[in-house]
């Protein structure tokens, strides 16, 4: 995990934990979501590389319930985030486009990409078409590299869109 980037459940696991203290596995999950598999391997994928890379700790009470802390380097972590969160997400009056076309028999992993990109901050213009006012290209552009998705996807950066009205409203702009 280190040197590359905190998934989104990383995220949100390292900024409950830094908002909280301890916390068990199973409580964090039942309190954010509803109890889904898919869900629950994720963020059972996401905690185990977090103490794998030392960003947390996992300790042991008396009834045998796994408690999870931040270490120093998974609250250093949070508060960069938190501080390259902010700068992001400022406007600079340009689209980023993003077109791609990922094959069928690969179906999961394009559902994969869609959900990647709404949590980037796109929205979905149509079905294989995003958009974001943000500058999130590079942190797309590793999750492709590190998949080996990059020839699927095109960038487009634009200054005017039709409709951009409408998409100042979703997106909350000025």
């Amino acid at each position: 995990m280190a040197g590359r980037n905190l998934g989104e459940e990383s995220i949100k696991i390292l900024d409950s934990l830094m908002q909280g203290g301890g916390m068990v596995f199973d409580e964090f999950l039942k309190a954010g979501h509803a109890y889904d598999q898919r869900i629950y391997r994720a963020y059972a994928k996401s905690f185990y590389n977090l103490e794998r890379g030392g960003y947390v700790k996992v300790k042991k009470d008396k009834k045998n319930q796994s408690f999870f802390h931040l270490t120093p380097k998974g609250r250093l972590s949070v508060l960069k985030y938190l501080h390259l969160e902010k700068i992001t997400k400022k406007w600079d009056k340009h689209w980023r486009i993003i077109i791609f076309d990922i094959p069928e028999n690969r179906k999961k992993l394009r559902d994969r990409v869609r959900t990647k990109l709404k949590d980037l901050g796109f929205k979905s213009l149509q079905e294989s078409v995003y958009i974001t006012p943000y500058p999130v290209l590079k942190d797309l552009d590793i999750f492709l590299e590190e998949r080996r998705l990059r020839n699927y996807f095109r960038y487009v950066t634009v200054a005017e869109i039709d409709g951009e009205e409408v998409l100042k409203e979703e997106f909350n702009l000025s």
